[in-house]
Protein backbone atom coordinates (compact mmCIF):
# COMPACT_ATOMS: atom_id res chain seq x y z
CA UNK A 1 0.00 0.00 0.00
CA UNK A 2 1.17 3.44 -0.75
CA UNK A 3 0.29 6.29 0.73
CA UNK A 4 0.09 10.15 -0.81
CA UNK A 5 0.19 12.98 1.22
CA UNK A 6 -0.35 16.78 -0.01
CA UNK A 7 -0.04 19.91 1.09
CA UNK A 8 -3.18 22.33 0.33
CA UNK A 9 -2.56 26.13 -0.53
CA UNK A 10 -1.05 25.81 -4.15
CA UNK A 11 -0.34 22.20 -4.56
CA UNK A 12 -3.93 20.49 -4.61
CA UNK A 13 -5.86 23.90 -4.22
CA UNK A 14 -4.12 25.95 -6.86
CA UNK A 15 -5.86 29.28 -8.51
CA UNK A 16 -8.59 29.09 -5.44
CA UNK A 17 -9.63 25.90 -7.15
CA UNK A 18 -9.15 22.16 -6.79
CA UNK A 19 -9.44 20.63 -10.58
CA UNK A 20 -11.66 17.68 -11.49
CA UNK A 21 -8.40 15.76 -13.16
CA UNK A 22 -6.82 15.65 -9.52
CA UNK A 23 -9.89 14.69 -8.19
CA UNK A 24 -10.39 11.85 -9.99
CA UNK A 25 -6.82 11.10 -9.82
CA UNK A 26 -7.49 10.76 -5.81
CA UNK A 27 -10.01 8.90 -7.14
CA UNK A 28 -7.79 6.35 -9.11
CA UNK A 29 -4.88 6.38 -6.40
CA UNK A 30 -7.16 5.21 -3.60
CA UNK A 31 -9.71 2.09 -5.49
CA UNK A 32 -6.25 0.98 -6.24
CA UNK A 33 -6.09 0.44 -2.78
CA UNK A 34 -3.65 3.26 -1.61
CA UNK A 35 -4.25 5.88 0.90
CA UNK A 36 -4.55 9.81 0.73
CA UNK A 37 -4.58 12.57 2.98
CA UNK A 38 -3.77 16.53 3.02
CA UNK A 39 -1.02 17.85 5.38
CA UNK A 40 -1.66 21.64 5.87
CA UNK A 41 -0.87 24.63 8.03
CA UNK A 42 -4.37 25.67 7.67
CA UNK A 43 -6.73 25.81 10.78
CA UNK A 44 -9.20 22.91 11.55
CA UNK A 45 -12.28 24.92 10.02
CA UNK A 46 -10.83 26.14 7.63
CA UNK A 47 -9.39 22.91 5.96
CA UNK A 48 -12.31 21.33 7.04
CA UNK A 49 -14.49 23.72 4.98
CA UNK A 50 -12.57 23.48 1.96
CA UNK A 51 -12.92 19.88 1.70
CA UNK A 52 -16.30 19.20 2.38
CA UNK A 53 -16.98 22.11 -0.51
CA UNK A 54 -14.77 20.58 -2.76
CA UNK A 55 -15.62 17.00 -2.09
CA UNK A 56 -12.18 15.60 -1.53
CA UNK A 57 -11.79 11.88 -0.51
CA UNK A 58 -9.54 11.91 2.13
CA UNK A 59 -8.10 8.91 4.03
CA UNK A 60 -6.71 11.21 6.88
CA UNK A 61 -6.36 15.05 7.54
CA UNK A 62 -3.08 16.62 9.17
CA UNK A 63 -3.80 20.77 10.27
CA UNK A 64 -2.45 23.03 12.11
CA UNK A 65 0.93 21.85 11.02
CA UNK A 66 1.03 18.67 12.53
CA UNK A 67 -1.45 20.03 15.80
CA UNK A 68 -4.45 18.03 14.40
CA UNK A 69 -4.79 14.51 13.17
CA UNK A 70 -8.12 13.01 11.91
CA UNK A 71 -9.01 10.47 9.96
CA UNK A 72 -10.68 10.66 6.38
CA UNK A 73 -14.64 11.22 8.00
CA UNK A 74 -12.90 13.92 10.88
CA UNK A 75 -12.74 12.09 13.85
CA UNK A 76 -9.69 12.91 15.98
CA UNK A 77 -7.00 10.50 16.30
CA UNK A 78 -4.63 12.58 17.91
CA UNK A 79 -3.83 16.30 18.85
CA UNK A 80 -0.78 17.92 20.33
CA UNK A 81 -1.36 21.41 22.17
CA UNK A 82 1.24 24.02 22.94
CA UNK A 83 0.85 25.24 26.64
CA UNK A 84 -1.09 27.93 27.94
CA UNK A 85 2.25 28.97 29.45
CA UNK A 86 3.29 30.18 26.21
CA UNK A 87 0.80 32.79 25.25
CA UNK A 88 1.34 35.95 26.78
CA UNK A 89 5.20 35.89 25.75
CA UNK A 90 3.94 34.78 22.05
CA UNK A 91 1.38 37.60 21.98
CA UNK A 92 4.31 40.01 23.12
CA UNK A 93 6.72 39.01 20.80
CA UNK A 94 4.23 39.29 17.80
CA UNK A 95 3.48 43.01 18.90
CA UNK A 96 7.26 43.33 19.26
CA UNK A 97 7.48 42.86 15.56
CA UNK A 98 4.30 44.44 14.04
CA UNK A 99 2.28 41.11 13.43
CA UNK A 100 -0.71 41.68 11.80
CA UNK A 101 -2.35 39.59 13.41
CA UNK A 102 -2.66 37.14 16.33
CA UNK A 103 -4.96 34.13 15.57
CA UNK A 104 -5.26 31.19 18.33
CA UNK A 105 -7.23 27.64 16.69
CA UNK A 106 -8.91 25.13 19.07
CA UNK A 107 -10.97 22.81 16.83
CA UNK A 108 -13.59 24.51 15.18
CA UNK A 109 -12.73 27.93 17.30
CA UNK A 110 -10.53 30.49 15.89
CA UNK A 111 -9.78 33.45 18.59
CA UNK A 112 -8.25 36.73 17.40
CA UNK A 113 -6.15 39.05 19.48
CA UNK A 114 -5.41 42.72 18.87
CA UNK A 115 -1.51 43.27 17.96
CA UNK A 116 -2.01 46.98 17.81
CA UNK A 117 -2.33 47.38 14.42
CA UNK A 118 -5.98 47.53 12.39
CA UNK A 119 -7.74 43.76 12.21
CA UNK A 120 -6.54 42.41 8.53
CA UNK A 121 -10.36 41.06 7.97
CA UNK A 122 -14.11 42.85 8.28
CA UNK A 123 -16.11 41.74 11.08
CA UNK A 124 -13.20 39.99 13.33
CA UNK A 125 -14.05 39.93 16.84
CA UNK A 126 -10.61 40.83 18.78
CA UNK A 127 -10.61 39.59 22.29
CA UNK A 128 -8.95 41.77 24.91
CA UNK A 129 -5.38 40.04 26.28
CA UNK A 130 -7.03 39.30 29.42
CA UNK A 131 -8.89 36.40 27.72
CA UNK A 132 -5.42 34.79 27.01
CA UNK A 133 -6.04 33.32 30.43
CA UNK A 134 -8.91 31.29 30.14
CA UNK A 135 -7.42 29.31 27.26
CA UNK A 136 -6.48 25.25 27.76
CA UNK A 137 -3.06 25.56 25.11
CA UNK A 138 -3.78 26.10 21.45
CA UNK A 139 -3.02 24.07 18.29
CA UNK A 140 -1.80 26.65 16.49
CA UNK A 141 -1.27 30.68 15.78
CA UNK A 142 -1.16 32.56 13.03
CA UNK A 143 0.49 35.67 12.19
CA UNK A 144 1.57 37.56 9.12
CA UNK A 145 3.96 39.94 8.69
CA UNK A 146 5.11 42.78 5.88
CA UNK A 147 8.28 41.22 4.84
CA UNK A 148 9.71 37.64 4.50
CA UNK A 149 12.76 38.92 6.52
CA UNK A 150 10.61 40.17 9.61
CA UNK A 151 8.70 36.95 9.37
CA UNK A 152 12.18 34.77 9.58
CA UNK A 153 13.50 36.93 11.97
CA UNK A 154 10.31 36.34 14.36
CA UNK A 155 10.33 32.61 13.39
CA UNK A 156 14.23 32.56 14.66
CA UNK A 157 13.52 34.51 17.54
CA UNK A 158 10.95 32.07 18.80
CA UNK A 159 12.87 28.70 17.97
CA UNK A 160 15.59 30.11 20.04
CA UNK A 161 14.53 31.69 22.77
CA UNK A 162 11.12 30.03 23.38
CA UNK A 163 11.57 26.16 21.76
CA UNK A 164 9.99 25.16 25.30
CA UNK A 165 7.24 26.03 24.98
CA UNK A 166 6.31 26.31 20.65
CA UNK A 167 8.08 25.55 17.49
CA UNK A 168 7.98 28.07 14.19
CA UNK A 169 7.25 27.28 10.71
CA UNK A 170 7.71 30.23 8.36
CA UNK A 171 5.72 29.80 5.03
CA UNK A 172 6.10 33.41 3.16
CA UNK A 173 5.14 36.35 5.27
CA UNK A 174 3.11 33.89 6.93
CA UNK A 175 4.15 32.10 10.59
CA UNK A 176 2.39 29.60 12.21
CA UNK A 177 3.47 28.40 15.39
CA UNK A 178 2.59 25.08 17.43
CA UNK A 179 3.30 22.85 19.95
CA UNK A 180 7.17 22.31 20.71
CA UNK A 181 9.40 19.72 18.06
CA UNK A 182 5.30 19.78 16.16
CA UNK A 183 5.22 20.16 12.39
CA UNK A 184 4.08 18.33 9.29
CA UNK A 185 7.19 15.80 9.54
CA UNK A 186 6.13 14.52 12.96
CA UNK A 187 2.33 14.53 12.43
CA UNK A 188 2.86 12.09 9.25
CA UNK A 189 5.11 9.82 10.76
CA UNK A 190 2.92 9.79 13.60
CA UNK A 191 0.02 9.27 10.98
CA UNK A 192 2.18 6.50 9.57
CA UNK A 193 1.98 4.54 12.61
CA UNK A 194 -1.45 4.88 13.15
CA UNK A 195 -1.99 3.38 9.50
CA UNK A 196 1.00 0.71 9.91
CA UNK A 197 2.98 2.23 7.00
CA UNK A 198 6.41 2.07 7.19
CA UNK A 199 8.08 5.67 5.63
CA UNK A 200 9.88 4.16 2.59
CA UNK A 201 5.49 3.76 1.76
CA UNK A 202 5.39 7.52 2.20
CA UNK A 203 5.30 10.06 -1.01
CA UNK A 204 4.31 13.58 -0.33
CA UNK A 205 3.90 16.21 -2.50
CA UNK A 206 4.01 20.42 -1.54
CA UNK A 207 5.06 24.43 -2.80
CA UNK A 208 6.08 26.45 -0.06
CA UNK A 209 8.69 26.82 2.46
CA UNK A 210 6.35 25.10 5.27
CA UNK A 211 6.89 22.30 3.13
CA UNK A 212 10.64 22.14 3.22
CA UNK A 213 11.11 19.52 6.06
CA UNK A 214 9.10 17.20 4.42
CA UNK A 215 9.97 17.11 1.30
CA UNK A 216 13.42 16.54 2.25
CA UNK A 217 12.35 13.53 4.66
CA UNK A 218 9.92 11.82 2.36
CA UNK A 219 10.14 10.67 -1.00
CA UNK A 220 8.65 14.00 -2.55
CA UNK A 221 6.89 15.82 -5.21
CA UNK A 222 7.29 19.65 -5.93
CA UNK A 223 4.17 21.15 -8.00
CA UNK A 224 6.11 22.77 -10.72
CA UNK A 225 4.57 25.94 -9.89
CA UNK A 226 5.64 26.09 -6.03
CA UNK A 227 9.14 27.41 -5.33
CA UNK A 228 12.13 27.95 -6.53
CA UNK A 229 13.94 26.62 -3.25
CA UNK A 230 11.71 23.51 -2.67
CA UNK A 231 12.16 22.73 -6.43
CA UNK A 232 15.81 21.89 -5.78
CA UNK A 233 15.30 19.95 -2.88
CA UNK A 234 12.26 17.66 -4.08
CA UNK A 235 13.02 14.46 -5.80
CA UNK A 236 10.60 15.58 -8.52
CA UNK A 237 8.77 18.62 -10.21
CA UNK A 238 5.45 17.69 -10.94
CA UNK A 239 2.74 20.11 -13.00
CA UNK A 240 -0.40 18.90 -10.60
CA UNK A 241 -1.33 15.91 -7.98
CA UNK A 242 -2.92 13.64 -11.49
CA UNK A 243 0.65 13.65 -12.92
CA UNK A 244 2.18 12.64 -9.40
CA UNK A 245 -0.31 9.87 -9.11
CA UNK A 246 0.60 9.09 -12.44
CA UNK A 247 3.82 8.59 -11.72
CA UNK A 248 3.01 6.98 -8.39
CA UNK A 249 0.33 4.17 -10.10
Amino acid sequence: MKVLATDFDGTLFRDRTITPADLNAIQRFRRAGNRFGIVTGRHYCSILEEVQKNNVPLDFLICCTGGILTDGVFHLLSEHRAPSAALRPLLEVTKDFNGMYFCLSRYEKRLWFSTGVPAPYDGVALLPDSALDTIDGFHEMGTRFETEEIAQNYTDTLNREYSHLVTAHRNGIYVDVCAPNTGKVSGLYEMLGLLGVPPQNLTVAGDNLNDLEMIREFSSFAVSSGRAELKAEANFVAPDIAAIVSHLL
